[in-house]
C-alpha cells in the first residue's frame, strides 16, 4: 500500500492545499475526490482557479469507497456546497472506522456525527479521528472581562481580504515558504481551519462561538497568540483573517468585518496585506480602501494582491454569492495600471509578484520601521 491521502470533498476551498502538497506531508499519493454535479469531474484541479495546471484530475464521489479501501488518510474539508453535513459526512467516518483509517477534518463536525464518533471512542474502536484545529486552545478558558492582555516582541502581519473568496490562504502559504526559504522563523495562523495539517496553526473557533462576549474573544486570541510567540520565538507571525473586512452590500455584510476588528483588538498590526477581487479599480478607490484600513487597523498598508476571482451578480442570489474566474492575463493587465502608485498592486497567482512582496516584508520590518532585524 502506497501512502495516500484523500482529500473530500474537493473544491475552490481546497486548492490552495492541492497547489502546497509539500506542507501536508510526505505522502505519496493524493486522491481528490468531489460531487458528480460540481462541474470538476474528470478534470485538472486548476479548473477551480484557472491557475496552472496541477497534474491531479478530480473523481466522483463514486469512487470514495474503492479509493478508502487503499488510503492511509482522509481528509475531510469544510466545503463550499451547501451540504446537510451529517449526512455527507457521516458515513465516510463510519466507512473510514470500519477500514481503521485515520480520518482528519479542519472544521467542527455536528452533534449528530460526534454521537457515533464518542462510543467508538470510549469501545477503542478502528476510528482515529483527529481535528486539525484548536490544538492549542484547549487549556485557554474564558477569561474575566476586566483580564490584562499582552503586548508583543514579534512583528505581526495580517493577511486580509477586502471581501471574501480572494485566495488569501494561497498567499499565506507562499509568503510562509518564501520567507522560511531564507531561514527566517514564521509563526503562521491560517485564516481556516487546516492549519495543523500544514505545520502552522488555525483560526481559533472560539472566535465564532456565541457563548461569549466580544471581549473575552479578544483576551482569548491574545492569549492564544502570545502562547505561540513564547513557544516558538518566530522572527515573524503571520496572521490570516477570515472573511472580509468590510460589507459588501446590505445583502452581503461579511459579517460586517466583525472578526478582522476583534482581532485588531487582541494584537495591533504592525503591517497588512489586503487581497482584493479582480475589478475595475481606479487609484482613487485603492487610496480610500488604504486610508480605511490604515486608521482602522493603525497599520501601514505593504500591498494590495490581486487574485483572478470576480464576484458574479448575475448567478448570485440573496442568500448565495456566486463567483466567476477570469483569465490571470487579465489580473496582470489590471496590475500594470497601478505601476506608479504608492502601495504595489499585485498579481497573487504570479510568482515574481510575490518574491517581490516578500523582499518589500522584510525592507520594511528590518530597515524602514526597525521593528525587528528580520
Amino acid at each position: 500500500m502506497t501512502n495516500k491521502l484523500i482529500i473530500f470533498p474537493f473544491d475552490y476551498e481546497t486548492i490552495a492545499l492541492v497547489r502546497n502538497l509539500n506542507l501536508l506531508g510526505s505522502y505519496e499519493e493524493v486522491v481528490l475526490i468531489s460531487f458528480q454535479g460540481s462541474g470538476m469531474i474528470g478534470k485538472d484541479a486548476c479548473v477551480t482557479d484557472k491557475g496552472e495546471v496541477t497534474g491531479f484530475i478530480v473523481k466522483p464521489e463514486s469512487c470514495l469507497e474503492q479509493e478508502m479501501e487503499r488510503c492511509d488518510a482522509i481528509l475531510l474539508v469544510k466545503s463550499n456546497f451547501k451540504l446537510d453535513v451529517a449526512e455527507v459526512y457521516l458515513p465516510v467516518i463510519k466507512k473510514a472506522g470500519q477500514l481503521g483509517k485515520k480520518v482528519m477534518c479542519n472544521f467542527t463536525l455536528p452533534d449528530a456525527c460526534m454521537e457515533f464518533i464518542e462510543p467508538c471512542e470510549e469501545q477503542d474502536d478502528k476510528l482515529i479521528l483527529k481535528n486539525t484545529f484548536d490544538v492549542r486552545t484547549k487549556d485557554i478558558l474564558p477569561p474575566d472581562p476586566g483580564s490584562v492582555i499582552h503586548d508583543f516582541f514579534t512583528p505581526v502581519l495580517f493577511v486580509l481580504g477586502l471581501n471574501e473568496r480572494t485566495h488569501k490562504l494561497n498567499l499565506q502559504l507562499n509568503l510562509r515558504q518564501k520567507l522560511e526559504a531564507q531561514g527566517y522563523r514564521v509563526s503562521q495562523i491560517t485564516s481556516n481551519g487546516c492549519g495543523e495539517l500544514i505545520g502552522a496553526h488555525s483560526f481559533p473557533q472560539f472566535m465564532f462561538e456565541s457563548g461569549m462576549t466580544e471581549t473575552q474573544k479578544i483576551i482569548m486570541f491574545n492569549r492564544y497568540l502570545k502562547k505561540i510567540e513564547q513557544s516558538e520565538k518566530p522572527d515573524l507571525i503571520l496572521v490570516g483573517i477570515p472573511g472580509g473586512i468590510v460589507p459588501f452590500n446590505n445583502t452581503f455584510t461579511n459579517y460586517f468585518g466583525v472578526t478582522s476588528f476583534l482581532v485588531s483588538r487582541a494584537v495591533r498590526p504592525d503591517g497588512l496585506i489586503c487581497c482584493l477581487h479582480y475589478d475595475e479599480y481606479n487609484i482613487k478607490y485603492l487610496e480610500h480602501v488604504k486610508q480605511y484600513m490604515e486608521n482602522r487597523f493603525s497599520s501601514s498598508l505593504l500591498g494590495y494582491a490581486i487574485c483572478n476571482n470576480v464576484f458574479d451578480s448575475y448567478s448570485s442570489s440573496t442568500v448565495n454569492m456566486q463567483y466567476a474566474s477570469v483569465d490571470h492575463r487579465f489580473v496582470e493587465e489590471k496590475k500594470q495600471e497601478f505601476f506608479n502608485y504608492s502601495v504595489p498592486v499585485l498579481h497573487l497567482s504570479n510568482d515574481e509578484d510575490m518574491n517581490r512582496l516578500t523582499k518589500d516584508i522584510l525592507h520594511y520590518f528590518s530597515v524602514d520601521h526597525h521593528v525587528v532585524q528580520l
